[in-house]
């Protein structure tokens, strides 16, 4: 009976699994119409799919997401050209997200597999896992469509060194209102969820221990930017970069961009298909061998693949036409236009300052959401308190990446950073919460020079501008698959003896 019970479990764990990689695929079918649709400015919905050499309509079979290729060999059914590989990576990529997320969050927390190569994997996941997943999983549909739309940006922005801001808008506001509305749904039916770390009361950081104020002051500055976007449509506060094309057309015939990268993928994103499945394949060597040697194995790989570019790399001219990037960096007025951006976070700051003010006067402390009588006076409600941390997340994310942008323009005279990227940290950000934006900001750095080392190895690009949305989106699937690392990490550089609760 024991042994039919466990085998029937099994069952519908494999089926969850998937599930969830089915439908992962799926999205990632709808990942690589955005990615060849949006940048053409193309409508993503009509017409249906078609062959991109004979623009024959394809039919419910050729497009099953990884299977369909498979079965096609490849090529298309009606006129033998070949089809790019990429399409059923991005699809097979997406799905594996949106398994591995689940087994590692929902699967192994709750079975307790013991370790495995090195790794107490019923640790890896959040604390908050640890509950019904029937409680929780709006927060795990967040957390895979964000890392969904982040591969659908590192697409674009490394072919075309932009970030469609539909692309950032849809998880921003999935996160503010998802976050809000799974908290309304948790303080209506009375459930309780586990503290993610002491002092917090939701799977983001919602620590607050002057009450109101700090969500007055995020409240305040959300408005602020409300306002100030009003303020632009009235010309009060002028566009940045406004003048931008009219600047590019004066230029000479030999001063124009040249044409976007060849072929489906460009060197970025081989750069990165490149070093995860580089790791991936050492690691599982490594695993053969015992203990915990695949992380040297992966670490060997990591440090070699640079060598390996640059061994294997294929011969390009000495003088290539300058990218859109490149003449976007030659702009001249880059001070001038990130004078104009720091007027216009004017109003979000004063009315922040208001609002902190006003918070602070007329608020009440905080307590414990699920204890009894939580909601009685003034006492803030959780769905509230929710609402607030998925906003301070928002202008946290987003604020680090435009004040760099901002001040870094300053100083050197050439746009430091892609407003994309800080609407991509603002996504992050209102779904993961100001802590884990904080720790991708801080770690996408070093990934970009490791993306960059491989690149300028791979094809001498030493003097070309490179996108950086590619090394935050990575660093986001860094923090979210390896949060329990980056906290024993946080917690030796602070000093504790235990690691740093993350929520």
């Amino acid at each position: 009976m024991i042994e039919n019970y466990k085998l029937l479990e099994t069952l519908l764990l494999v089926t969850w699994l998937l599930f969830a990689f089915a439908f992962g695929s799926c999205v990632g079918s709808l990942i690589n119409v955005l990615v060849y649709r949006l940048p053409l400015g193309l409508d993503v919905v009509s017409p249906s799919s078609r062959c991109p050499s004979c623009d024959t309509q394809l039919t419910w079979r050729e497009n099953v997401p990884v299977l369909g290729w498979l079965m096609l060999k490849g090529r298309c059914r009606f006129c033998k050209n070949p089809i790019s590989p990429e399409y059923p990576l991005v699809e097979a990529f997406v799905g594996l997200l949106f398994a591995g997320l689940f087994a590692m969050w929902f699967v192994l927390p709750n079975h307790d597999p013991g370790v495995w190569a090195g790794l107490d994997l019923a640790n890896l996941a959040p604390e908050w896992t640890r509950n019904r997943f029937g409680l929780v999983w709006p927060t795990y549909v967040m957390t895979v469509l964000l890392l969904s739309s982040l591969t659908a940006m590192t697409l674009i922005d490394a072919r075309t060194f932009h970030i469609p801001l539909v692309l950032t808008w849809i998880p921003m506001g999935l996160g503010l209102v998802g976050h809000t509305s799974h908290a309304v749904w948790i303080e209506s039916t009375r459930s309780a969820l586990r503290y993610t770390a002491e002092g917090h009361w939701w799977m983001i950081p919602t620590s607050d221990p002057r009450g109101w104020a700090m969500l007055g002051l995020a409240i305040g500055a959300g408005v602020g930017l409300i306002v100030a976007a009003f303020l632009q449509n009235l010309g009060v506060l002028k566009q940045s970069y406004a003048d931008y094309a009219t600047w590019e057309a004066s230029l000479g015939e030999h001063e124009q961009p040249g044409p976007a990268p060849s072929g489906p993928a460009s060197r970025v994103w081989r750069a990165v298909l490149v070093t995860v499945a580089a790791g991936v394949l050492a690691g599982c060597i490594a695993w053969l061998v015992g203990g915990t040697a695949w992380l040297w194995g992966i670490g060997g790989s990591v440090a070699a693949l640079p060598v390996f570019a640059r061994l294997t790399a294929p011969k390009v001219p000495t003088k290539r036409p300058e990218s859109v990037a490149d003449v976007w960096m030659r702009y001249p007025h880059a001070r001038r236009e990130a004078l104009r951006e720091l007027l216009w976070f004017v109003p979000a700051i004063a009315l922040g300052a208001i609002g902190a003010q006003l918070g602070a006067r007329f608020g009440a402390p905080p307590i414990d959401p699920f204890m009894p009588g939580a909601s009685a006076g003034h006492a803030m409600p959780l769905w509230l308190h929710v609402f607030g941390a998925s906003l301070t997340g928002l202008l946290v994310g987003g604020g680090l990446i435009w004040g760099l942008r901002i001040f870094g323009s300053l100083a050197f005279g050439k746009e430091a950073m892609g407003a994309g990227d800080a609407w991509l940290m603002a996504a992050v950000g209102a779904c993961l919460g100001w802590m884990d934006a904080t720790l991708v900001f801080f770690v996408a750095p070093f990934l970009a020079l490791y993306m960059t080392a491989v690149i300028w190895s791979w094809d001498g690009a030493a003097k070309r501008a490179l996108p950086y949305g590619p090394a935050l989106a990575a660093a986001t699937l860094l923090v979210v698959v390896a949060e329990r690392g980056f906290e024993w990490g946080l917690g030796r550089i602070w000093g504790s003896d235990g690691p740093f609760m993350l929520p």
